[in-house]
């Protein structure tokens, strides 16, 4: 009898399984969906708004943060996914790749379902969305006691998680093994031999160290450049057509009138911050106030400017040229444009700390384009000759590497011949730079909080100002840190990687390039310094991780470019519905949010 009873119920699970796969089968005929739109249009093709929710609630099963989707812009990334599995299901006629009911159903009775992405989101998307680069979601489609195949909650999975019946599931993940063969097709493809591996791993483990020499053209604009009056009138007599260009776009800064005036700024340093914006406040008004008295006794605005004042006009003696309105901050602009030729402000109170000004002419039509021309043709000149400066000693410096000096040596000799401008006061060793107050905005510590510690002068009293010698951005040599060949050794290189790149072509320690290497305000010299390569003993320790590592890279690659190439070919003519591809707004209350898919309960 119980022999019996197994048989007999062996026989029932059999016809449960065969009714299943039955109903499975692609001519069972369709259950109605609801009503949908094409999300994607292909030439002619339509893909559908219900595989498109379908994909979109896969996507976001295993992520609940809806504002983080929203962030990603998933539903873009959910149509454009749509888009390319329809390219490579109509490539895959081409070549012949399909798939089998009796494959299509193994997939679906193991629980394992597919999504799609864009090629080149699939790596860093993928991972966001707790999705691996095969894109398989899996659903428990087991019953919880015997731990087999359950159709009924098969069933209820996919509808309440993609809301398709049966049927169109199937054919919709019909369409997703497809696409999901054709990645695998192009993967397979790509091949890492062991040498091309181990030539990457080289580069890639080996480093350089280099020692350089930054030529600044900051240390030349305020240091060596001679900018005296006649210096700057010969060079506008000879550049005067750039000069005509750059003052046409500048005039308007100029005319109809504009007021010549120096500034002296004092602003609340961190340091007294900290004891509250009162006590700051306090602390910079007494610091101005001194300095006040110092106008008061006589010595010249300029002067006290240039040693007291905090603003990037100091290296200038306070000057801010011949402004107009809109150019200064509101407080300093309104006095300055009450206040007569000659005169001298009040303290000015502003957001920052306090400004005293000086108003030296009030320039009118053709005075003020003078004035406006000469300001134009000083920043130009001050341009090229401080890049012309920065350039040949930078060249001067390499020749003399070249020719067997140390790099120190070269340039210990360039520096002793070197000598200020004149006409040239530069910026004061305490005086604030622009680096220096965006410091103090961000809550950095000020360096002036230790002077008093380290002998220097009181906040208030007139500084030395920067000498060759002790100017922040004069020319030293300097050592990176270790770098392999996409490495950024010197931050500030117009090109980051090409400073890396130069010293791989160098052979030993010592050698030089050719050339001088551009940065953003200059120029330096580099040498090679030391160079170490990777063992052989690196590379068997890691040569599987890595191999794999680089493989897989590759790959990804190379589906990134096949996918372009069938854009550009089949897949040319594609529209998006804008409307559909929308990210909703949730409401205050959370009621707006799309509603989630629920989440499955294991793999």
């Amino acid at each position: 009898m119980n022999r019996l009873s197994q048989i007999f119920g062996a026989a029932i699970v059999i016809a449960i399984a065969v009714v299943f796969i039955v109903q499975f089968r692609p001519n069972t005929g369709p259950v109605q969906s609801a009503a949908s739109t094409c999300v994607v249009e292909v030439r002619g093709s339509c893909i559908s708004s219900v595989d498109f929710n379908a994909s979109r609630n896969l996507l976001a099963m295993r992520t609940v943060d809806e504002n983080r989707l929203r962030a990603m812009g998933y539903r873009r990334l959910t149509a454009e996914g749509l888009y390319e599995r329809w390219l490579l299901n109509e490539d895959a006629k081409r070549l012949g790749i399909s798939v089998s009911d009796d494959e299509l159903t193994a997939e679906l009775v193991a629980g394992r379902v597919r999504v799609s992405l864009p090629a080149d989101k699939i790596r860093q998307v993928g991972y966001a969305l707790n999705l691996r680069e095969d894109l398989i979601r899996y659903l428990d489609v087991r019953n919880r006691q015997t731990k087999k195949f359950d159709s009924k909650q098969y069933e209820r999975q996919i509808r309440n998680i993609t809301k398709m019946s049966p049927t169109d599931f199937r054919e919709y993940q019909r369409k997703e093994l497809i696409a999901a063969r054709m990645r695998d097709f192009v993967r397979a493809r790509v091949r890492v031999g062991e040498n091309e591996a181990f030539e990457q791993f080289s580069r890639e483990k080996s480093t350089r160290t280099l020692s350089y020499v930054r030529f600044d053209r900051r240390f030349y604009s305020d240091l060596i450049v001679d900018t005296s009056e006649k210096a700057i009138q010969a060079w506008a007599d000879a550049n005067k057509e750039e000069l005509d260009k750059t003052w046409e776009g500048r005039k308007a800064q100029y005319l109809p009138e504009c007021r010549v005036a120096r500034d002296l700024a004092v602003e609340v340093r961190s340091d007294e911050a900290e004891q509250g914006p009162e006590a700051g406040k306090a602390a910079a008004k007494a610091r101005i106030e001194q300095a006040v008295q110092r106008l008061k006794k006589g010595e010249s605005f300029a002067d006290v400017a240039r040693s007291a004042s905090d603003d990037p006009s100091a290296t200038r003696g306070g000057e801010l040229g011949c402004v107009t309105k809109g150019r200064l901050s509101k407080p300093v602009e309104d006095k300055l444009f009450e206040m007569k030729a000659g005169e001298v402000s009040d303290l000015i109170e502003t957001e920052e700390g306090f400004h005293v000004i000086k108003l030296e002419q009030i320039a009118k039509d053709a005075e003020a384009e003078r004035i406006g021309r000469l300001e134009a043709a000083r920043d130009l000149y001050m341009a090229h000759e401080s890049e012309r400066l920065a350039a040949e000693a930078a060249k001067q410096v390499l020749a003399a590497s070249a020719g067997g000096k140390s790099l120190e040596d070269a340039l210990a000799a360039y520096m002793a011949q070197l000598t200020p401008a004149k006409s040239t006061t530069a910026a004061a060793p305490g005086a604030a730079k622009p680096a220096d107050r965006a410091a103090k905005k961000d809550g950095a510590k000020d360096e002036g909080a230790d002077a008093k510690k380290d002998g220097q002068a009181e906040p208030s009293e007139a500084r030395v100002p920067y000498t060759i010698a002790t100017h922040p951005n004069r020319p030293t040599v300097e050592a990176s840190l270790p770098f392999n060949v996409s490495g950024s050794p010197i931050s500030d290189a117009k090109d980051s990687t090409e400073p890396a790149r130069i010293a791989f072509q160098l052979d030993k320690p010592g050698d030089l390039p050719k050339d001088v290497v551009a940065l953003e305000n200059g120029y330096a010299v580099i040498q090679l310094k030391e160079k170490t390569s990777a063992s052989q003993e690196q590379w068997d320790k890691d040569r599987e991780f890595y191999t794999s590592a680089m493989r897989a890279a590759k790959q990804n690659d190379a589906l990134i470019g096949y996918m372009r190439r069938l854009k550009s070919t089949i897949g040319s003519e594609v529209k998006y519905d804008q409307n559909l591809l929308k990210e909703s707004k949730p409401a205050e209350d959370g009621s707006g949010a799309p509603e989630l898919p629920l989440e499955d309960e294991g793999e």
